[in-house]
């Protein structure tokens, strides 16, 4: 494991203690979720993350919460053959992204807890440590047995702004559990690192919409 990913892991680990004593705090929700976004560069025309994070109450319409993302997306192989449909060289790439957030998010509606659910909006500032690799493999004309394989990988540091808009569905009104359906416009460019990589196409991921689930918990009654 490089650097790169110890580095992230230890910072991983120390918002779960964090989130740990949430569930023990007056104001602090721990969450999980998973997020999918829409680029047709990527495998599938798809990339998404998985998160965790605390929400804090300020007050009822005000509620911040804090996030660490781990974003991921596997890019369309390269293929390139010659006049007769020979398979030359073989190229894949992929990127990843751990993402630190901060969000004021603001609550609107159902003040009286009526079960009706309520609509969040999620203003976002984001701080990104991106990394980007490249795999070919090429033919080999002197020995066929044994291709010629190039690795390499390529790192980018971001700050970026997004938006968010969900929707919250309350569970029960003995438990603070809740789920949050999102719709996100990311502004994330994971291209930067994929641009650094020795090949021909141009990405770009700002401007792209994405779709996501929340789960919030604490396994205690709501206080009054």
């Amino acid at each position: 494991m490089g650097n790169w990913q110890i580095k992230n892991m230890k910072n991983i680990l120390g918002l779960f203690f964090f989130i740990s004593l949430g569930t023990y705090a007056q104001k602090i929700r721990p969450f999980v979720g998973v997020s999918g976004y829409i680029d047709t560069d990527f495998d599938k025309s798809f990339f998404g993350d998985l998160k965790i994070g605390a929400e804090y109450k300020l007050a009822y319409y005000l509620k911040p919460e804090i996030e660490i993302n781990y974003m991921f997306g596997t890019l369309e192989e390269l293929t390139k053959r010659d006049d007769t449909g020979l398979v030359l060289s073989l190229y894949a790439k992929k990127v990843s992204a751990i993402n630190y957030s901060f969000s004021p998010k603001i609550i609107l509606g159902n003040k009286n807890g009526d079960g009706s659910g309520y609509l969040q909006i999620l203003p976002r500032y984001t701080y990104s440590s991106i990394q980007a690799s490249g795999h070919r493999v090429s033919r080999n004309s002197t020995n066929f047995s044994k291709p010629i394989e190039e690795k390499e990988k390529t790192y980018d540091i971001q700050h970026s702004f997004g938006i968010g808009l969900g929707h919250v569905i309350d569970f029960s009104d003995e438990n603070s559990q809740s789920l949050a359906i999102n719709i996100y416009f990311n502004n994330i460019d994971l291209g930067n690192a994929l641009n650094m990589l020795k090949q021909d196409t141009r990405f770009k991921t700002q401007d792209v919409i994405g779709f996501g689930l929340n789960y919030y918990f604490v396994f205690k009654k709501r206080s009054i």
